[in-house]
């Protein structure tokens, strides 16, 4: 029987937790649709990883430490996702990072957990100087940090000095998301408690596409901007996915995912299609917290699957399951297919990837569709239309990425031929980017493990 007081730690974790929850209940009446969503999102997450976080820390002597600094970083993405100007915004970014620092460091008696907060705090020091950078160039040039008034300043003003604040804010998202080359420090970070794996990878993650969502009035303004979301994004996610199919540890696989997964959300925030990448936060915060969560009982749930690939027949019915489900949903929504046929073909690929994936995929798919078209409806309150530099990327990297679910399908099959056998080795290892940065960490930042765990 635990006592009152020890108990004292996890109430209230649990109460500010709730608080949060109700107080988002009552902001959400006076904020933007933007704004109310991802604030609902960041509460929910919040109260489930708490709760989780008490039991899961309980007995851990740190266990005090641990929700406080938990509960901090909660606080700042509440102030990024609430901040109407870009001041507090930029504040709210910079302390999510050393608060996280804190979390990731947990277990300082832990070389690789050492190392691994090191290489992040590095990464976020250069994205808080571009973040910095844009701040203090948005001043000079707008006079103003407020976003309606900065947004409607950078529509009427031509100076140069517009590009490179969208470009400082495209690399301080790319650095915040873990996109390629500075993805290193997110599949290291798992010698951290769980629930700091949830919070990071359900939320932290998705800061620098928020960055772009916010702030998309200012960043579109910039081709340079968008082209550089599409190409590193795209590249990410392809890289990402490479590698994930070659890990065996079930949290690195999730890493990777998300790292993909954060790639693609950034290439559609570069197509222009942000209320698309806002369905994609959504989605993919609620999934990962719960793949976290429930990742230690991911070995004995996983069911026992013949290493054939899938045969012709379920490919065709899943691209005829996906047309029908379009159609369909479009025709029940009022939505024409060819008013953006760019956005179609991303719908399209997820749904085949579902009806692939899953036997009853096409409820999924059903629901899928049907939330984007009433987003899709609602996209006046959030997106642009499509960016006309960087639209007509979108089909040949989509049937990219359709060819790439269908050989992750069926790797089974190609894995057994010698050029994969010879891929494999290096993807397995990163390609060794991973080695690479931390040699600079520890060259930067050494580990001087006797002085530290004293």
């Amino acid at each position: 029987m635990h006592s009152t007081k020890a108990d004292a730690p996890a109430f209230s974790a649990q109460l500010y937790a709730v608080a949060c929850f109700l107080a988002a209940l009552g902001a959400a009446q006076f904020l933007d649709r933007l704004t109310n969503t991802l604030l609902m999102l960041s509460t929910f997450l919040l109260v489930v990883i708490c709760r989780f976080a008490c039991r899961y820390m309980q007995g851990d002597p740190g266990r005090t430490r641990f929700l406080f600094w938990l509960c901090f970083t909660a606080t700042c993405v509440f102030v990024l996702v609430l901040a109407q100007n870009l001041l507090l915004f930029a504040l709210a970014w910079c302390s999510i990072s050393l608060g996280l620092h804190q979390l990731l460091q947990f277990y300082r008696h832990r070389p690789g957990a050492r190392l691994a907060a090191r290489k992040k705090f590095l990464i976020s020091r250069l994205g808080d100087m571009c973040m910095l950078a844009a701040l203090a160039l948005t001043y000079r040039a707008f006079g103003t940090w407020n976003f309606p008034e900065m947004f409607a300043a950078a529509a009427k003003s031509d100076s140069p000095e517009r590009t490179w604040i969208a470009l400082f804010l495209t690399s301080a998202a790319l650095l915040k998301s873990a996109q390629f080359p500075f993805h290193s420090w997110l599949p290291d970070t798992m010698e951290t408690p769980t629930p700091v794996s949830a919070l990071m990878h359900a939320g932290i993650i998705n800061g620098g596409g928020i960055l772009v969502i916010r702030l998309m009035p200012l960043v579109s303004l910039s081709p340079a901007a968008m082209w550089t979301l599409c190409a590193v994004g795209s590249f990410t996610a392809l890289f990402a996915s490479i590698i994930m199919l070659t890990q065996a540890s079930v949290k690195r696989r999730l890493a990777f995912s998300t790292i993909a997964q954060m790639g693609f959300m950034l290439l559609e925030c570069g197509l222009g299609a942000v209320h698309l990448a806002l369905l994609h936060i959504v989605a993919h915060s609620l999934y990962k917290a719960h793949a976290f969560l429930a990742s230690g009982g991911a070995v004995a749930q996983e069911p026992r699957r013949d290493a054939k690939s899938f045969p012709p027949w379920r490919y065709a019915g899943g691209l005829a399951a996906s047309v029908a489900i379009l159609y369909f949903t479009a025709f029940m929504t009022g939505t024409s297919l060819q008013a953006q046929p760019a956005l179609t073909v991303v719908l399209f690929v997820a749904l085949a990837e579902l009806a692939w994936s899953s036997r009853y995929g096409w409820v999924a798919g059903l629901l899928l569709s049907a939330v984007y078209f009433q987003l899709e409806h609602a996209a006046v309150w959030i997106a642009t239309p499509l960016h006309r530099e960087t639209a007509w990327l979108a089909p040949p990297l989509l049937l990219v990425f359709l060819a790439l679910a269908i050989a992750q399908a069926n790797q089974h099959t190609w894995s057994q031929t010698e050029f994969a056998r010879g891929l494999y080795v290096h993807a397995r290892n990163g390609f060794y980017l991973n080695t690479l940065a931390n040699r600079f960490t520890m060259a930067m930042w050494p580990l001087q493990s006797q002085k530290e765990q004293s």
